[in-house]
């Protein structure tokens, strides 16, 4: 069992719950609307770079949600679900289902910090990495 600790990441998910995440505003002066971007921070860059580097990172994931009968979409539902089969591996593929959310739909990354899910799922990984490591 591959074991990487996440507190300082969970520290500042933890701190980020609840927050908005400031978006760019579009100018339409110039007559072209443009879609706003998130604008984010160091600190998540260097997570979803660090988590998508990590062996943690499910490459499979949906199929893996799939194991365990979840439908491999980001809302309340789904991380709820996650969290009450309580297991480090879901929690790893609804991370990566997270991080590859972003280049599909802008504002992933925000959603799910404003929501709690990374400090979630996060504190989950570290909890069960524990146990595995007492065995």
């Amino acid at each position: 069992m591959i074991c990487l600790k996440w507190q300082s990441e969970e520290k500042y998910f933890q701190q980020m719950a609840g927050k908005k995440v400031a978006w760019t505003i579009s100018q339409p002066e110039d007559g072209l609307v443009r879609a706003g971007y998130p604008l984010y921070d160091q600190q998540l860059l260097d997570f979803v770079r660090k988590f998508k580097a990590s062996p943690l990172y499910d490459h499979k994931y949906r199929k893996t949600l799939r194991h365990f009968h979840i439908k491999p979409k980001l809302n309340e539902l789904t991380v709820s679900q996650a969290l009450l089969i309580n297991n480090a591996r879901v929690a790893n593929a609804l991370l990566s289902l997270i991080i590859d959310g972003e280049d599909v739909q802008r504002g992933t990354w925000a959603t799910a910090m404003q929501a709690g899910y990374f400090y979630q799922l996060l504190k989950l990984v570290d909890t069960d990495d524990e146990v595995e490591e007492k065995k």
